[in-house]
């Protein structure tokens, strides 16, 4: 009896924990089923129906009637062809296209810690795959991630009226708060404090590459970023979530350590001209291009402060008695040791080599004409 008794409560205890274990296989049938209402197919990928567009934009994102929508695509290698494009976000490869079918927009929640732990779902109208989420998105370029692979345009979702952002391929999915940064704002911008920084040896955050010609420079190579506009910079995450954020034409301050000597900069704040998906364009701001060879390859109408004296063929051969580097990084770094300051170029055309000032500001004296300095016998050698 005691035995039978016994073997009752055996198998009542295995049958609640087999129970009360996590549900470890997703069904993603039904939510694969609705995600074909908010999905349209874009050449290889799916566009997601983010926002109604129209008279329907005015009603709630809650009205189950299909429209005409905004739908986002990130396709950061190709433009997506034969759609009307609403908004481009060339730095990171994100779009908005108008929809070709009438469809419902998805409703996006903000993550917290409450569903951490659950079951979240990369979900295709034809596929699907589950995990949970491993870390956190911390800038508008250091994605979230699950633990498992994610498709490319898919709906990140717990169940599938719960969606809490958008798979973008590898492991990676933007959450709502910076897909709403790119959809609801009028223009892309990213903020620019003229440097670029990596995470050193030491788990600091160094500035390795200097804007040579952005506004009041004040930082040098080296230089230790601690904190921007009040906030504390550990790594190379919160640089970029924190400068990204800065609006075109604040000064703010940045506290740095110099050779081991804590300072108190201001920095001026630019729009991002480069970088990210684009080639950096540190010298766009003052009207130039150049090769890996330091060989000027174009001169915009806007150049000035001694740039409109170059011309295309132009190679530079000495910045500041220095010889040139090969390599566009390399010469970036260069300039990047006179930063916002006038420079002083040799340069060498059609057998002639001569100097030349650049970034002399209206300030400073004005620069002898070119011709004065190829007739200069202290500026003019015959090669």
């Amino acid at each position: 009896m005691l035995a039978v008794g016994f073997k009752k409560l055996y198998w009542l205890g295995y049958g609640i924990l087999f129970f009360s274990l996590p549900l470890i296989a997703y069904d993603f049938e039904a939510c694969r089923q609705k995600a074909m209402l908010s999905m349209e197919r874009v050449g290889n990928t799916y566009g997601i129906a983010i926002k109604r567009l129209g008279d329907s934009a005015q009603d709630s994102q809650n009205n189950l009637t299909p429209s005409k929508v905004a739908l986002f695509v990130y396709s950061p290698k190709s433009t997506p062809k034969g759609y009307k494009i609403l908004k481009h976000d060339p730095f990171i490869g994100m779009y908005l296209l108008e929809s070709k079918t009438e469809l419902l927009p998805i409703s996006l929640r903000t993550i917290n810690k409450e569903i951490l732990e659950d079951e979240m779902a990369s979900i295709l109208p034809h596929d699907g795959v589950s995990g949970k989420i491993a870390t956190r998105m911390q800038s508008p370029i250091n994605y979230a991630t699950l633990n498992t692979p994610t498709f490319q345009n898919s709906l990140i979702s717990t169940v599938c009226d719960h969606i809490y952002g958008i798979g973008i391929g590898k492991n990676e999915f933007i959450e709502k708060a910076y897909l709403d940064r790119f959809i609801l704002s009028d223009s892309v911008h990213y903020g620019d404090i003229g440097v670029r920084v990596f995470q050193n040896s030491d788990d600091r955050v160094e500035v390795n590459l200097i804007d040579p010609f952005f506004r009041a420079n004040p930082f040098a190579y080296g230089d230790i970023i601690m904190m921007i506009n009040g906030e504390a910079i550990p790594n190379v995450a919160h640089f970029n979530r924190v400068v990204f954020d800065l609006k075109e034409g604040e000064i703010v301050p940045v506290r740095i350590s110099r050779k081991g000597v804590v300072m108190e900069l201001q920095a001026y704040v630019d729009k991002r001209r480069g970088g990210m998906l684009l080639k950096e364009d540190f010298l766009g701001r003052v009207g130039i291009e150049v090769d890996s060879n330091f060989v000027i390859t174009r001169v915009a109408p806007y150049a000035k402060n001694g740039f409109e004296r170059l011309k295309v063929g132009d190679k530079v051969l000495r910045v500041n008695q220095q010889a040139v580097p090969q390599g566009y990084d390399a010469i970036i770094r260069l300039l990047g040791q006179y930063p916002d300051k006038m420079q002083k170029w040799l340069i060498s055309r059609d057998d002639f080599q001569f100097f030349i000032n650049v970034n002399q500001k209206e300030s400073q004296k004005t620069q002898d004409s070119l011709i004065q300095g190829l007739l200069n016998e202290s500026n003019a050698f015959s090669l």
